[in-house]
Protein backbone atom coordinates (compact mmCIF):
# COMPACT_ATOMS: atom_id res chain seq x y z
CA UNK A 1 0.00 0.00 0.00
CA UNK A 2 1.14 3.67 -0.89
CA UNK A 3 -0.56 5.05 2.25
CA UNK A 4 -1.38 4.55 5.75
CA UNK A 5 -4.87 3.74 7.17
CA UNK A 6 -6.85 6.90 7.66
CA UNK A 7 -8.49 8.32 10.89
CA UNK A 8 -6.51 6.86 13.46
CA UNK A 9 -8.54 7.64 16.68
CA UNK A 10 -7.06 6.41 20.20
CA UNK A 11 -9.48 6.18 23.41
CA UNK A 12 -8.66 5.58 27.25
CA UNK A 13 -10.75 2.94 28.47
CA UNK A 14 -9.33 2.04 31.72
CA UNK A 15 -5.88 3.19 33.36
CA UNK A 16 -4.71 -0.07 31.96
CA UNK A 17 -6.24 0.18 28.51
CA UNK A 18 -6.53 1.92 24.96
CA UNK A 19 -8.79 1.33 21.92
CA UNK A 20 -7.32 2.52 18.73
CA UNK A 21 -9.56 2.84 15.78
CA UNK A 22 -8.94 3.33 11.88
CA UNK A 23 -10.51 2.95 8.76
CA UNK A 24 -8.89 1.63 5.24
CA UNK A 25 -6.15 3.31 3.20
CA UNK A 26 -7.73 4.65 -0.02
CA UNK A 27 -9.00 2.22 -2.68
CA UNK A 28 -6.67 3.73 -5.53
CA UNK A 29 -3.61 3.57 -2.93
CA UNK A 30 -4.25 -0.32 -1.67
CA UNK A 31 -1.99 -1.53 -4.62
CA UNK A 32 -3.51 -4.98 -4.31
CA UNK A 33 -5.42 -6.79 -1.53
CA UNK A 34 -4.90 -5.62 2.28
CA UNK A 35 -3.81 -8.62 4.41
CA UNK A 36 -3.78 -6.93 7.39
CA UNK A 37 -2.26 -4.31 9.72
CA UNK A 38 0.73 -3.47 12.48
CA UNK A 39 0.14 -1.42 15.24
CA UNK A 40 3.71 -0.03 16.98
CA UNK A 41 3.03 1.72 20.93
CA UNK A 42 5.38 2.88 23.14
CA UNK A 43 5.39 5.07 26.35
CA UNK A 44 5.73 8.65 25.02
CA UNK A 45 9.97 9.84 25.44
CA UNK A 46 10.12 6.15 26.38
CA UNK A 47 10.02 4.27 22.72
CA UNK A 48 13.78 2.52 23.02
CA UNK A 49 13.05 0.88 26.53
CA UNK A 50 8.95 0.45 25.87
CA UNK A 51 7.72 -0.11 22.59
CA UNK A 52 6.06 -2.96 21.59
CA UNK A 53 3.80 -4.11 18.05
CA UNK A 54 0.70 -6.27 17.98
CA UNK A 55 -0.82 -7.72 14.31
CA UNK A 56 -4.29 -7.00 13.02
CA UNK A 57 -6.01 -8.88 10.05
CA UNK A 58 -8.67 -7.95 7.85
CA UNK A 59 -11.33 -7.33 8.12
CA UNK A 60 -10.87 -6.20 12.12
CA UNK A 61 -10.39 -2.41 12.23
CA UNK A 62 -10.24 -1.63 15.74
CA UNK A 63 -7.95 -2.98 18.42
CA UNK A 64 -7.48 -3.06 22.31
CA UNK A 65 -4.08 -2.31 23.93
CA UNK A 66 -3.76 -4.08 27.16
CA UNK A 67 -1.35 -4.27 29.89
CA UNK A 68 -0.65 -0.67 29.84
CA UNK A 69 0.91 1.36 32.84
CA UNK A 70 -1.38 3.79 34.68
CA UNK A 71 -1.86 7.77 33.87
CA UNK A 72 0.52 6.97 31.34
CA UNK A 73 1.22 8.98 27.78
CA UNK A 74 1.31 6.87 25.13
CA UNK A 75 2.04 6.76 21.11
CA UNK A 76 0.33 4.79 18.44
CA UNK A 77 1.17 4.37 14.68
CA UNK A 78 -0.37 1.98 12.06
CA UNK A 79 0.60 0.79 8.79
CA UNK A 80 -1.21 -1.76 6.45
CA UNK A 81 0.71 -4.77 4.56
CA UNK A 82 -0.49 -7.00 1.52
CA UNK A 83 1.23 -9.53 -0.16
CA UNK A 84 4.06 -7.69 -1.39
CA UNK A 85 4.90 -5.63 1.63
CA UNK A 86 4.59 -3.34 4.56
CA UNK A 87 3.05 0.12 3.60
CA UNK A 88 4.36 3.41 4.86
CA UNK A 89 3.27 4.22 8.69
CA UNK A 90 1.08 6.85 10.17
CA UNK A 91 1.77 10.05 12.10
CA UNK A 92 2.36 9.02 15.97
CA UNK A 93 -1.18 9.50 17.86
CA UNK A 94 -1.05 9.87 21.51
CA UNK A 95 -3.42 9.19 24.64
CA UNK A 96 -2.74 9.11 28.16
CA UNK A 97 -4.59 5.64 30.36
CA UNK A 98 -7.12 6.44 33.26
CA UNK A 99 -6.19 7.01 36.81
CA UNK A 100 -6.21 3.92 39.27
CA UNK A 101 -5.40 4.04 42.91
CA UNK A 102 -1.99 4.63 44.14
CA UNK A 103 0.37 2.26 45.79
CA UNK A 104 1.29 2.20 49.57
CA UNK A 105 3.02 5.37 51.06
CA UNK A 106 6.89 4.55 50.31
CA UNK A 107 7.74 4.80 54.07
CA UNK A 108 6.36 4.88 57.76
CA UNK A 109 8.27 6.41 60.43
CA UNK A 110 7.47 8.22 63.68
CA UNK A 111 9.52 10.86 66.08
CA UNK A 112 9.51 13.14 68.94
CA UNK A 113 7.67 10.57 70.90
CA UNK A 114 6.60 11.19 74.45
CA UNK A 115 4.00 9.39 76.52
CA UNK A 116 1.08 11.80 74.88
CA UNK A 117 1.97 12.66 71.84
CA UNK A 118 4.21 11.26 68.47
CA UNK A 119 4.70 12.91 64.93
CA UNK A 120 3.69 10.87 62.11
CA UNK A 121 5.32 10.89 58.91
CA UNK A 122 5.04 9.26 55.59
CA UNK A 123 6.65 8.66 51.86
CA UNK A 124 4.73 9.56 48.97
CA UNK A 125 4.03 6.12 47.19
CA UNK A 126 6.44 4.58 44.87
CA UNK A 127 3.39 5.02 41.86
CA UNK A 128 1.27 7.04 42.02
CA UNK A 129 -1.04 6.13 39.36
CA UNK A 130 -2.82 9.56 39.26
CA UNK A 131 -2.20 13.20 40.87
CA UNK A 132 -2.20 12.37 44.68
CA UNK A 133 -5.39 14.78 46.30
CA UNK A 134 -4.30 13.55 49.97
CA UNK A 135 -3.57 11.20 52.42
CA UNK A 136 -5.52 9.03 54.89
CA UNK A 137 -3.87 8.44 58.51
CA UNK A 138 -5.42 5.65 61.00
CA UNK A 139 -4.49 5.41 64.49
CA UNK A 140 -5.99 2.76 67.22
CA UNK A 141 -4.76 0.95 70.57
CA UNK A 142 -3.99 -2.15 69.88
CA UNK A 143 -4.73 -3.23 73.30
CA UNK A 144 -8.43 -1.47 74.69
CA UNK A 145 -7.48 1.82 77.05
CA UNK A 146 -10.14 1.68 79.95
CA UNK A 147 -12.11 -0.80 78.13
CA UNK A 148 -12.35 1.11 75.21
CA UNK A 149 -10.52 0.57 72.03
CA UNK A 150 -11.18 4.36 69.58
CA UNK A 151 -10.36 4.64 66.64
CA UNK A 152 -9.60 7.72 65.53
CA UNK A 153 -9.19 8.44 61.51
CA UNK A 154 -7.52 11.72 60.12
CA UNK A 155 -7.74 13.38 56.67
CA UNK A 156 -4.81 15.19 55.18
CA UNK A 157 -5.37 17.43 52.29
CA UNK A 158 -3.14 17.81 49.35
CA UNK A 159 -0.13 16.03 48.54
CA UNK A 160 2.87 18.39 50.00
CA UNK A 161 1.76 17.49 54.04
CA UNK A 162 3.20 14.16 54.60
CA UNK A 163 2.98 14.19 58.79
CA UNK A 164 0.54 14.60 61.67
CA UNK A 165 1.08 15.24 65.25
CA UNK A 166 -0.74 13.31 67.60
CA UNK A 167 -1.36 14.55 70.75
CA UNK A 168 -3.87 12.39 72.19
CA UNK A 169 -2.27 9.24 73.12
CA UNK A 170 -2.38 7.64 76.69
CA UNK A 171 1.18 6.99 78.25
CA UNK A 172 2.80 3.28 77.82
CA UNK A 173 0.08 2.57 75.39
CA UNK A 174 1.13 0.62 71.77
CA UNK A 175 -1.14 2.04 68.83
CA UNK A 176 -0.98 0.68 65.29
CA UNK A 177 -1.10 3.47 63.02
CA UNK A 178 -1.60 3.47 58.95
CA UNK A 179 -1.40 5.21 55.81
CA UNK A 180 -3.04 5.76 52.71
CA UNK A 181 -2.57 8.11 49.47
CA UNK A 182 -5.13 8.94 47.41
CA UNK A 183 -5.94 9.28 43.91
CA UNK A 184 -9.63 8.50 42.12
CA UNK A 185 -9.62 5.94 45.62
CA UNK A 186 -7.20 4.76 48.18
CA UNK A 187 -4.46 3.05 47.58
CA UNK A 188 -2.91 -0.03 50.01
CA UNK A 189 -2.38 1.38 53.33
CA UNK A 190 1.91 1.49 54.97
CA UNK A 191 1.11 -0.18 58.59
CA UNK A 192 3.42 0.25 61.72
CA UNK A 193 3.12 0.00 65.81
CA UNK A 194 4.77 2.90 68.47
CA UNK A 195 4.31 2.55 71.89
CA UNK A 196 3.53 6.24 73.36
CA UNK A 197 6.55 6.42 76.03
CA UNK A 198 10.22 8.54 75.87
CA UNK A 199 12.60 5.89 74.23
CA UNK A 200 15.41 4.77 75.93
CA UNK A 201 18.52 7.23 76.14
CA UNK A 202 16.47 10.35 76.25
CA UNK A 203 16.99 13.27 78.64
CA UNK A 204 15.04 13.31 82.47
CA UNK A 205 12.89 16.55 83.12
CA UNK A 206 14.10 19.71 83.98
CA UNK A 207 14.06 21.08 87.12
CA UNK A 208 12.36 23.86 89.14
CA UNK A 209 9.91 25.28 86.71
CA UNK A 210 8.94 28.50 87.32
CA UNK A 211 7.04 31.50 85.03
CA UNK A 212 7.51 35.47 85.93
CA UNK A 213 4.80 37.84 84.18
CA UNK A 214 5.57 41.59 83.64
CA UNK A 215 3.04 44.20 81.86
CA UNK A 216 3.50 43.32 78.36
CA UNK A 217 5.79 39.43 78.52
CA UNK A 218 5.98 36.30 80.69
CA UNK A 219 9.39 34.84 81.86
CA UNK A 220 10.06 30.98 81.77
CA UNK A 221 12.46 29.60 84.31
CA UNK A 222 13.80 26.20 84.87
CA UNK A 223 17.23 24.95 85.48
CA UNK A 224 18.86 21.34 83.74
CA UNK A 225 18.25 17.95 84.76
CA UNK A 226 19.26 14.52 83.64
CA UNK A 227 20.91 14.90 80.74
CA UNK A 228 20.35 11.17 79.12
CA UNK A 229 22.31 8.75 77.22
CA UNK A 230 23.92 12.04 75.31
CA UNK A 231 24.17 15.52 75.91
CA UNK A 232 21.21 17.79 75.40
CA UNK A 233 21.15 19.58 72.40
CA UNK A 234 18.29 21.69 72.70
CA UNK A 235 14.93 22.50 74.84
CA UNK A 236 11.17 22.87 74.08
CA UNK A 237 8.48 24.85 75.51
CA UNK A 238 4.65 23.27 75.32
CA UNK A 239 1.85 25.14 76.42
CA UNK A 240 -1.91 24.26 76.88
CA UNK A 241 -4.98 26.32 77.84
CA UNK A 242 -7.24 25.75 80.72
CA UNK A 243 -10.15 24.46 78.85
CA UNK A 244 -8.85 22.48 76.04
CA UNK A 245 -6.15 20.42 78.27
CA UNK A 246 -3.97 18.97 75.10
CA UNK A 247 -0.11 20.37 75.01
CA UNK A 248 0.94 21.81 71.80
CA UNK A 249 4.67 23.51 70.87
CA UNK A 250 5.23 27.05 71.99
CA UNK A 251 8.72 27.64 71.76
CA UNK A 252 10.68 25.26 69.29
CA UNK A 253 14.40 24.06 70.59
CA UNK A 254 15.86 26.37 72.22
CA UNK A 255 19.81 26.29 72.28
CA UNK A 256 21.31 23.80 75.31
CA UNK A 257 22.75 26.70 77.19
CA UNK A 258 19.19 27.87 77.69
CA UNK A 259 17.35 28.47 81.59
CA UNK A 260 15.11 30.99 80.71
CA UNK A 261 13.16 32.63 77.57
CA UNK A 262 10.73 35.66 77.19
CA UNK A 263 7.36 34.92 75.44
CA UNK A 264 5.32 38.63 74.59
CA UNK A 265 2.22 38.67 75.62
CA UNK A 266 0.45 39.12 72.22
CA UNK A 267 1.12 35.73 71.62
CA UNK A 268 -1.78 34.26 73.99
CA UNK A 269 -5.16 34.88 74.35
CA UNK A 270 -6.23 37.90 76.49
CA UNK A 271 -7.98 36.92 79.37
CA UNK A 272 -7.08 33.11 79.16
CA UNK A 273 -5.19 31.03 81.35
CA UNK A 274 -2.12 28.87 80.40
CA UNK A 275 -0.22 26.39 81.66
CA UNK A 276 3.60 25.40 80.51
CA UNK A 277 6.19 22.89 80.85
CA UNK A 278 9.62 22.04 79.58
CA UNK A 279 11.27 19.10 77.91
CA UNK A 280 14.61 18.38 76.92
CA UNK A 281 15.87 16.73 73.57
CA UNK A 282 18.78 14.72 72.74
CA UNK A 283 19.91 12.79 69.93
CA UNK A 284 17.43 9.71 71.34
CA UNK A 285 14.38 11.89 71.09
CA UNK A 286 12.24 13.79 73.76
CA UNK A 287 12.41 13.47 77.36
CA UNK A 288 10.23 13.72 80.40
CA UNK A 289 8.54 16.77 80.54
CA UNK A 290 8.74 19.39 83.75
CA UNK A 291 5.83 19.75 85.91
CA UNK A 292 3.63 21.85 84.57
CA UNK A 293 3.34 25.26 85.70
CA UNK A 294 0.83 27.28 87.12
CA UNK A 295 -2.50 28.39 85.34
CA UNK A 296 -1.74 32.06 84.33
CA UNK A 297 -4.03 34.22 83.06
CA UNK A 298 -2.55 35.96 79.79
CA UNK A 299 -3.40 39.87 80.83
CA UNK A 300 -1.83 43.08 79.06
CA UNK A 301 -2.25 46.29 79.07
CA UNK A 302 -4.57 47.88 76.33
CA UNK A 303 -3.39 50.93 74.35
CA UNK A 304 -5.23 54.07 76.23
CA UNK A 305 -7.06 55.06 73.02
CA UNK A 306 -8.68 51.76 72.86
CA UNK A 307 -10.07 52.46 76.90
CA UNK A 308 -13.85 53.56 76.95
CA UNK A 309 -12.74 56.80 79.18
CA UNK A 310 -10.78 57.99 76.12
CA UNK A 311 -13.53 57.49 73.63
CA UNK A 312 -16.23 59.01 76.17
CA UNK A 313 -14.02 62.39 76.00
CA UNK A 314 -13.68 62.48 72.30
CA UNK A 315 -17.50 62.49 72.31
CA UNK A 316 -17.95 65.30 74.56
CA UNK A 317 -15.72 67.44 72.79
CA UNK A 318 -17.06 67.01 69.54
CA UNK A 319 -20.09 67.81 71.19
CA UNK A 320 -18.98 71.05 72.62
CA UNK A 321 -17.74 71.96 69.12
CA UNK A 322 -20.59 71.73 67.73
CA UNK A 323 -22.64 73.67 70.29
CA UNK A 324 -20.15 76.15 69.76
CA UNK A 325 -20.67 76.23 66.48
CA UNK A 326 -24.31 76.54 66.85
CA UNK A 327 -23.62 79.54 68.90
CA UNK A 328 -21.05 81.27 66.69
CA UNK A 329 -23.42 81.53 63.67
CA UNK A 330 -26.59 82.27 65.68
CA UNK A 331 -24.62 85.28 66.70
CA UNK A 332 -23.88 86.59 63.39
CA UNK A 333 -26.80 86.18 61.98
CA UNK A 334 -28.34 88.67 64.94
CA UNK A 335 -25.52 91.19 63.82
CA UNK A 336 -26.23 90.86 60.45
CA UNK A 337 -30.07 91.84 61.34
CA UNK A 338 -29.25 94.87 62.89
CA UNK A 339 -26.25 95.77 61.39
CA UNK A 340 -28.96 98.15 58.94
CA UNK A 341 -29.77 100.53 61.96
CA UNK A 342 -26.11 101.56 62.60
CA UNK A 343 -24.68 101.80 59.59
CA UNK A 344 -27.94 104.32 58.46
CA UNK A 345 -29.84 101.55 56.24
CA UNK A 346 -33.14 103.56 54.92
CA UNK A 347 -36.53 101.36 54.56
CA UNK A 348 -37.36 100.76 51.46
CA UNK A 349 -40.71 102.20 50.24
CA UNK A 350 -41.77 99.58 47.93
CA UNK A 351 -44.51 97.47 48.75
CA UNK A 352 -41.79 95.65 51.60
CA UNK A 353 -42.92 94.14 54.79
CA UNK A 354 -40.16 94.17 57.83
CA UNK A 355 -40.45 91.56 61.10
CA UNK A 356 -37.83 91.74 63.92
CA UNK A 357 -37.98 90.03 66.40
CA UNK A 358 -39.87 91.07 70.23
CA UNK A 359 -39.92 95.11 70.26
CA UNK A 360 -39.40 95.60 66.76
CA UNK A 361 -41.07 97.69 64.02
CA UNK A 362 -44.32 96.34 62.19
CA UNK A 363 -44.56 97.49 58.35
CA UNK A 364 -48.38 98.33 57.85
CA UNK A 365 -48.82 98.77 54.30
CA UNK A 366 -51.77 101.51 53.36
CA UNK A 367 -53.22 101.39 49.86
CA UNK A 368 -55.35 104.10 48.87
CA UNK A 369 -58.05 103.23 46.72
CA UNK A 370 -59.52 105.13 43.72
CA UNK A 371 -59.46 108.57 44.60
CA UNK A 372 -59.85 111.33 42.10
CA UNK A 373 -60.58 114.88 42.56
CA UNK A 374 -64.52 114.44 42.69
CA UNK A 375 -63.59 111.94 45.76
CA UNK A 376 -66.03 112.64 48.60
CA UNK A 377 -66.12 111.16 52.28
CA UNK A 378 -69.66 110.25 53.37
CA UNK A 379 -71.09 109.83 56.77
CA UNK A 380 -72.01 107.40 58.63
CA UNK A 381 -73.89 107.23 61.64
CA UNK A 382 -73.55 110.92 61.87
CA UNK A 383 -69.88 110.66 62.29
CA UNK A 384 -67.36 112.88 59.63
CA UNK A 385 -64.85 109.91 57.84
CA UNK A 386 -60.94 111.47 58.87
CA UNK A 387 -59.67 112.97 55.11
CA UNK A 388 -56.99 110.30 53.63
CA UNK A 389 -53.68 111.84 53.57
CA UNK A 390 -52.33 112.01 50.49
CA UNK A 391 -48.58 110.37 50.15
CA UNK A 392 -46.95 113.82 49.55
CA UNK A 393 -48.11 115.20 52.41
CA UNK A 394 -46.29 112.84 55.13
CA UNK A 395 -42.48 112.88 55.62
CA UNK A 396 -41.12 108.78 57.06
CA UNK A 397 -37.50 109.32 58.57
CA UNK A 398 -35.79 105.89 60.39
CA UNK A 399 -32.92 107.88 61.33
CA UNK A 400 -34.51 109.47 64.67
CA UNK A 401 -35.63 105.37 65.46
CA UNK A 402 -32.56 104.06 64.73
CA UNK A 403 -30.90 107.01 66.90
CA UNK A 404 -32.95 106.38 69.65
CA UNK A 405 -33.08 102.52 69.05
CA UNK A 406 -28.68 102.63 69.56
CA UNK A 407 -28.79 104.59 72.85
CA UNK A 408 -31.15 102.52 74.13
CA UNK A 409 -33.73 105.23 74.55
CA UNK A 410 -37.16 104.28 72.73
CA UNK A 411 -39.89 106.70 72.68
CA UNK A 412 -42.84 105.09 74.41
CA UNK A 413 -45.95 107.62 73.30
CA UNK A 414 -44.84 109.68 70.14
CA UNK A 415 -45.14 108.94 66.79
CA UNK A 416 -43.02 110.98 64.53
CA UNK A 417 -44.81 112.36 61.45
CA UNK A 418 -44.19 115.33 59.81
CA UNK A 419 -46.61 117.27 57.21
CA UNK A 420 -45.48 118.86 55.09
CA UNK A 421 -46.76 122.84 54.46
CA UNK A 422 -48.26 122.11 51.22
CA UNK A 423 -51.83 123.15 50.05
CA UNK A 424 -54.92 120.32 50.98
CA UNK A 425 -55.04 118.58 48.20
CA UNK A 426 -57.99 117.93 46.57
CA UNK A 427 -58.62 114.61 47.83
CA UNK A 428 -59.95 116.55 50.93
CA UNK A 429 -62.33 118.28 49.41
CA UNK A 430 -65.56 117.09 49.89
CA UNK A 431 -69.11 118.11 47.36
CA UNK A 432 -71.89 119.90 48.35
CA UNK A 433 -73.75 116.68 48.61
CA UNK A 434 -71.23 114.60 50.63
CA UNK A 435 -69.53 117.41 53.45
CA UNK A 436 -70.68 118.54 56.10
CA UNK A 437 -69.20 122.64 56.72
CA UNK A 438 -70.25 122.83 60.43
CA UNK A 439 -67.71 120.26 61.13
CA UNK A 440 -64.17 121.48 61.88
CA UNK A 441 -61.55 120.19 59.78
CA UNK A 442 -58.60 118.45 60.53
CA UNK A 443 -55.63 116.64 59.02
CA UNK A 444 -55.13 112.82 58.84
CA UNK A 445 -52.25 113.08 61.34
CA UNK A 446 -53.40 115.34 63.94
CA UNK A 447 -56.29 113.51 63.86
CA UNK A 448 -54.90 110.04 65.09
CA UNK A 449 -52.21 111.63 67.02
CA UNK A 450 -54.93 113.34 69.20
CA UNK A 451 -56.57 109.99 70.11
CA UNK A 452 -54.46 107.96 72.37
CA UNK A 453 -56.25 105.01 71.62
CA UNK A 454 -54.87 105.11 68.23
CA UNK A 455 -51.38 104.74 68.77
CA UNK A 456 -51.53 100.58 69.63
CA UNK A 457 -53.85 100.54 66.43
CA UNK A 458 -51.32 100.34 63.87
CA UNK A 459 -50.20 96.67 64.11
CA UNK A 460 -49.78 94.44 60.91
CA UNK A 461 -53.16 95.52 59.22
CA UNK A 462 -54.17 94.06 55.62
CA UNK A 463 -54.10 96.22 52.56
CA UNK A 464 -57.17 98.74 52.07
CA UNK A 465 -59.17 100.11 54.30
CA UNK A 466 -59.33 96.99 57.19
CA UNK A 467 -56.72 98.87 59.36
CA UNK A 468 -59.35 101.51 60.31
CA UNK A 469 -61.64 102.48 63.30
CA UNK A 470 -64.97 101.16 63.42
CA UNK A 471 -65.87 104.51 64.04
CA UNK A 472 -64.67 105.80 60.92
CA UNK A 473 -65.23 104.24 57.15
CA UNK A 474 -64.41 105.47 53.73
CA UNK A 475 -66.57 105.16 50.75
CA UNK A 476 -65.70 105.50 47.39
CA UNK A 477 -67.39 108.13 45.38
CA UNK A 478 -68.47 106.99 41.37
CA UNK A 479 -65.75 109.09 38.89
CA UNK A 480 -65.35 109.00 35.53
CA UNK A 481 -61.51 109.26 35.99
CA UNK A 482 -58.74 106.58 35.78
CA UNK A 483 -58.38 105.43 39.10
CA UNK A 484 -54.91 105.99 40.82
CA UNK A 485 -53.29 103.58 42.82
CA UNK A 486 -50.27 104.36 45.24
CA UNK A 487 -48.95 102.59 48.00
CA UNK A 488 -47.68 103.44 51.41
CA UNK A 489 -45.68 101.79 53.91
CA UNK A 490 -45.72 103.02 57.40
CA UNK A 491 -43.69 101.52 60.41
CA UNK A 492 -45.40 101.76 63.96
CA UNK A 493 -44.27 100.94 67.17
CA UNK A 494 -45.55 101.26 70.97
CA UNK A 495 -41.25 103.23 71.23
CA UNK A 496 -41.99 105.62 67.88
CA UNK A 497 -42.66 105.42 64.16
CA UNK A 498 -40.43 106.44 60.97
Amino acid sequence: PSLPPQSIRVVPVSPTVLEVTWDLPPLHTQNGLIQGYKIRYWQRDRQNQTEKMTLVFVPDTRVRLVNLTCYTSYLVTLSAFNVAGDGPPSEPRGAKTLQAAPSQPSFLSFSEVTGWSVNVSWGAPSASNGVVEGYRVVYQPTQPVQGVSRVVTVDVKGSWQRWLKVRDLTKGGTYRFSVQARTVSYGPAAHCNVTSQPLPGTPGSPMEMSVTKSSSALTIHWSEGDAGAGPVIGYIIEARTSDEGMWDSFVRLLPPSSRSVTVEMDRLRSGVGYEFRVIAVNRYGYGEPSTPSTALAALWDRPFYEEWWFLLVLALIGLIMILMLVFSLLLHGHNQQYRSCSTGKHVSTVEESVTLDNGGFTALELNSRTLNNKSTFHKKNGTRSPPRPSPGLLHYSDEDLCDDYNNGAILTESTTLTEKPTDVSESEVTDSDCEDDHHPKHSFVNHYMSDPTYYNSWKRQPKGLKGLSPGYGYEECSSADEPYYQTVVTQHSTGGAS
